[in-house]
């Protein structure tokens, strides 16, 4: 009996890859441009922040496009034969864990980024727990598997 009813729906394509890079670098230079045209006089650190809100705001749609494509073989350590033979909810599932790790690390940024401003850190500081953070949701997925054994 096959378990997967769904094993050829599952087509290799690095396309949509490729386009989220691209927008990635599309949408970073159109931010600049709106930053620098607003001509809102921010600080420096408000500046850095607004990046990395960027940064993670752009990690939530890589697995937002992986959650609704079911490619998880874009995710570094699932080939595209593990990806195709598991079903299509397994898949899901798995995607779906990364979205809500990466989500969480992003709220986590922006509460920490408002005890930053009013605590007045060094922007290095924010650098540094931007990093952290994204470290530690990137080792807090390792475990994940697309199969439950």
């Amino acid at each position: 009996m096959n378990k997967n009813k769904d094993k050829g729906n599952l087509e290799k394509s690095y396309k949509l890859l490729v386009f989220w890079f691209l927008s990635l670098f599309v949408f970073a230079g159109l931010f600049n441009v709106l930053l620098i045209r607003l001509d809102l006089d921010l600080s420096s650190k408000v500046t850095t922040l607004l990046w990395l809100y960027f940064i993670h705001l752009f990690f939530i749609s890589l697995f937002l496009m992986v959650h609704k494509t079911e490619r998880v073989y874009y995710i570094n350590y699932i080939t595209y034969k593990e990806a195709q033979e598991a079903t299509k909810e397994e898949r899901r599932t798995f995607a779906y864990k990364h979205l809500i790790v990466f989500c969480i690390a992003a709220i986590s940024f922006i509460i920490y980024s408002i005890i930053s401003l009013i605590g007045q850190y060094p922007t290095g500081v924010d650098i540094g727990v931007f990093i952290v953070i994204t470290i530690i949701s990137a080792i807090r997925t390792v475990p994940f598997r697309l199969k439950e054994k």
